[in-house]
């Protein structure tokens, strides 16, 4: 009997060995397939957004103020974030302080010209998909049906169009896309430490573009649902320090800038009047427009190039799937429903009309919560099917996608400004006025690339330029 029990635990050991064995060897290879995976997708986006960036970036207005603040020392920078068209500016400076950075790193690798912008941007948004990707793969367990969502999120015409233009929102998106990623990989709860960092992501993006606003809550919201589930009371009151301290630090620079003009400048002065005209009954949330708003923006982001539109009931029914399905794991409903939620409520309260990139933040979300409603977990060989045809079906409409986005947000003489200014350089001489023989956008300004690259603009000059169509350079004197 000894001996016979001896056997049997021998046995149970060699099969609890090979069972770790076996289970390490898939961890490693899953790993292992994650990491090319990963590389894949960070290498493909980011070669489909900086494609003849050097030729046709979008050089309007907004992109001109903000490279040029980008080029300032560090202790030059605004403690506020860039204007925005309906009044006012955002709430901080995280922008500004990114975009610095981009220019510190990648600026002297081009020269410093504005399409070394771009190109960080689309860095941080490659970045940011490749962490999301390995969320949504380890949290559903669905290999196939992960890098499907990552393709359609990635390729959407007008967000390619965007990601790799000095502009605040694909910034915002890609840190809000941060945010959910580490949520969803469970980082948070291994300190309270990790949980600022989450929070300090969400919260940059609200200072890059305000429109973010409604994905940071739904982050806040999801860093407390731990605790709150355990009842871990201690747990919540740290959370929730640590984030209060988190964006009280950000909105320092925030709180300097109103001392300094004595608390007279208004931020997002259209934004609030209307919420307060709301509040004072004088107008009515205006409900309907924002579910249009919302309804449209999806299938211009999403749908474009074709003209079929999903009608907003499908995605209340994926919302309400999600919320079934995953009910018992209310992190990833809080993530994706939450944020397009709160943004139909928060766009009631607008009552200016509605731009399709206001809800450029919310998009992942909303692919997300169409993906995990038919999601099924790859371990099985129904699952496997399923995601390898959903990710066929989204590699089918990638062309069209970025047909379209070659098309769109681009300023084909761009590079021509760049040549030709480079040919004024050359010349040594401070110029009067630098103008172009072509017909350029109202914001654009022909003589900004010159600037970039060194040159002096002096309105007493006796020197001035015109940069023909094909970059040369006829040169002007004004005579006594």
């Amino acid at each position: 009997m000894y001996a016979q029990c001896r056997r049997l635990d021998s046995n149970s050991l060699r099969i609890t060995h090979d069972s770790v064995v076996a289970r390490q060897t898939t961890e490693g290879s899953e790993r292992h397939a994650l990491f090319l995976t990963g590389a894949a997708v960070f290498a493909f986006t980011l070669y489909i957004r900086v494609q003849g960036i050097s030729t046709h970036l979008w050089l309007l207005g907004d992109q001109i103020r903000d490279w040029s603040i980008a080029l300032r020392p560090f202790g030059d920078l605004p403690l506020v974030g860039p204007a925005t068209h309906v009044g006012g500016y955002t709430i901080g400076p995280a922008y500004y302080w990114i975009m610095w950075g981009i220019r510190v790193v990648v600026g002297p690798w081009f020269d410093n010209l504005p399409h070394a912008g771009g190109i960080g941007q689309a860095i941080i948004e490659s970045g940011a998909d490749v962490l999301l990707l390995t969320a949504v793969w380890r949290r559903t367990r669905s290999a196939w049906g992960a890098l499907a969502a990552i393709v359609v999120i990635s390729t959407a015409a007008f967000d390619v169009a965007l990601s790799a233009i000095v502009w605040t929102t694909t910034v915002a998106s890609a840190l809000g896309k941060m945010a959910i990623a580490l949520v969803l990989l469970d980082w948070h709860r291994r300190g309270v430490a990790r949980v600022a960092l989450i929070a300090a992501l969400a919260w940059s993006a609200v200072q890059v573009y305000t429109g973010a606003v409604f994905v940071t809550v739904s982050v806040f919201a999801a860093l407390l649902m731990d605790p709150i589930a355990h009842r871990n009371w201690a747990g919540v009151r740290r959370s929730v320090a640590a984030i209060a301290a988190v964006v009280g630090m950000l909105q320092v620079p925030y709180l300097i800038h109103q001392i300094q003009n004595r608390f007279g400048d208004r931020a997002m002065s259209h934004v609030t009047e209307g919420v307060w005209r709301i509040l004072s009954r004088s107008d009515a949330p205006e409900v309907w427009k924002s579910l249009n708003g919302y309804a449209a923006a999806f299938n211009f982001i999403e749908v474009a190039p074709w003209q079929t539109t999903i009608p907003l009931w499908v995605l209340a029914v994926s919302a309400l799937v999600v919320a079934i399905r995953y009910r018992r794991d209310p992190v990833l409903p809080v993530l994706t429903i939450l944020p397009q939620v709160t943004a139909i409520a928060g766009y009631a309260l607008f009552l200016g009309p509605l731009d399709h990139y206001y809800y450029i933040s919310v998009m992942p979300a909303a692919v997300l919560t169409v993906f995990l409603a038919v999601a099924v977990p790859s371990y099985t060989t129904t699952g496997r099917v399923v995601g390898i045809a959903i990710f066929v079906a989204a590699l089918a409409i990638v062309p069209a996608r970025l047909r379209l986005a070659a098309t769109m947000n681009k300023l084909p003489e761009y590079q021509t400004l760049v040549e030709g200014s480079r040919n004024i350089v050359r010349t040594g001489q401070p110029m009067r006025a630098i103008s172009a023989a072509f017909p350029l956008p109202p914001t654009s300004d022909p003589e900004f690339l010159f600037t970039v690259l060194g040159g002096r603009i002096q309105r007493d000059a006796r020197w001035f330029a015109l940069i023909g169509v094909d970059g040369d350079v006829t040169y002007g004197k004004v005579e006594d």
